[in-house]
C-alpha cells in the first residue's frame, strides 16, 4: 500500500498554530482513562504546554479508582466517566478504551480528533505534533497513524499475534509499523462514519475500516521517536490478544477472508495460573469486545 510518511521532526508548534488558524481548523483531543495516576499528571502538563495547538481537550474514564479523574479536573481538564457518557449519548455501556475513544466523538466539536494513550512515561510534545502535523499541513489526509521506537521486548502482541495475522489474512496492512498505536486520529467528518470496538480491539478496527474506505494518499504514518511505558503481564497481554483475535476475525467473516461461524466464537479466555508450579488453578477472563455504531447513527448526536 502506498502512503505518505512523516516525522514529528517536521513539525514546529508555532508554525502548526499559524496554520492552523490560517485555515479556520480546530482541534480536539481526548484522553482515555483508566487508573493511570502515575502518568497522567505529567500527560496534561505537555498537552497544556501545546497551548492554542488543542481547541478543545477532554477526558474519559473507565472507572478509575487511583486518583485519575482527581488529578485531570485539578488541571481543569473537562472530565467524563463512561457512565455518564452512556446516559447522555443514551446507548447501553459497552465499557472499555474503545468506548472512551467513540464517545469522544459525541464531545469533541473539533474538525480534526485525535487520542493520545495517558500511559507514556516519557510523553512530550512530539506525540501531540506528529499527530496533528500532517492532517493540518494536508488537507487531503484523512488519518494519521502514529509509529516509534519501542524499547526491547515491547510490542509482543503486535510481533506474536497481530503481525502474523494481518500478514496472512489483511495484507493490506503489512506496510504499517506499529498497527496497535494508541497515538492516531483523523479528521472528525470520516471518523464519525465508521464503526468502532468497545475495548483494545478498537485499533485494529479503526484501521481496517480506514484502508477499506480510504485512499493511500489519505491515510499517513507518522514517526513519533521513542515511547516508553509499563510492560504488562503476560496473563493481561493474553486477554488484550484474545480480544482484538476475537474482533480480527469477526471483521474478516464479514469481509470474506475467512468463512466462519462468528456466533460461537467463545467469549471468555481461559488461562492457567499456578503460584508454586506444581498446583494450577483456571482463571477465566471476558474477551468479546462489543461493535459500537457509527456515531452519526446515534440520534442524540449533533443535537
Amino acid at each position: 500500500m502506498i502512503m505518505k510518511y512523516f516525522s514529528y521532526k517536521q513539525y514546529n508548534l508555532k508554525d502548526l498554530i499559524t496554520y492552523k488558524e490560517k485555515n479556520k481548523l480546530s482541534v480536539g483531543l481526548c484522553l482515555p482513562i483508566y487508573n493511570e495516576a502515575a502518568t497522567i499528571a505529567k500527560t496534561i502538563q505537555v498537552v497544556k504546554r501545546c497551548d492554542n495547538l488543542i481547541d478543545e481537550i477532554i477526558a474519559i474514564d473507565s472507572g478509575s479508582s487511583d486518583g485519575s479523574i482527581e488529578i485531570c479536573k485539578k488541571f481543569n481538564i473537562n472530565t467524563i466517566t463512561d457512565k455518564q457518557s452512556a446516559k447522555e449519548i443514551n446507548v447501553s455501556l459497552q465499557s472499555g478504551k474503545g468506548w472512551n475513544l467513540w464517545a469522544s466523538l459525541y464531545y469533541l466539536n473539533t474538525d480534526i480528533i485525535f487520542w493520545i494513550d495517558t500511559d507514556i512515561q516519557n510523553v512530550g510534545e512530539q506525540f501531540i505534533t506528529g499527530v496533528v502535523g500532517p492532517m493540518i499541513m494536508d488537507n487531503k489526509i484523512n488519518f494519521v497513524k502514529g509509529y516509534y521506537h519501542r524499547p526491547k521486548n515491547d510490542a509482543r502482541v503486535t510481533e506474536i499475534m497481530v503481525r502474523p495475522f494481518i500478514n496472512l489474512i489483511f495484507p493490506e496492512l503489512i506496510d504499517f509499523i506499529q498497527p496497535l498505536s494508541g497515538e492516531y486520529g483523523g479528521r472528525k467528518k470520516y471518523l464519525e462514519k465508521i464503526d468502532f470496538y468497545s475495548g483494545y480491539s478498537v485499533e485494529m478496527a479503526v484501521l481496517l475500516q480506514s484502508v477499506f474506505k480510504l485512499k493511500s494518499s489519505e491515510i499517513a504514518q507518522v514517526y513519533l521517536g521513542k515511547r516508553i511505558h509499563a510492560l504488562q503481564s503476560v496473563i493481561s497481554l493474553g486477554k488484550m490478544s484474545s480480544n482484538i483475535l476475537h474482533t480480527l476475525l469477526r471483521i474478516a467473516n464479514d469481509n470474506k477472508r475467512l468463512k466462519i461461524d462468528t456466533n460461537k466464537l467463545p467469549d471468555t479466555l481461559i488461562n492457567f495460573i499456578s503460584e508454586n508450579g506444581t498446583d494450577f488453578i483456571s482463571k477465566k477472563q471476558k474477551i468479546a469486545d462489543k461493535k459500537l455504531p457509527p456515531m452519526i447513527k446515534i440520534k442524540t448526536y449533533g443535537k
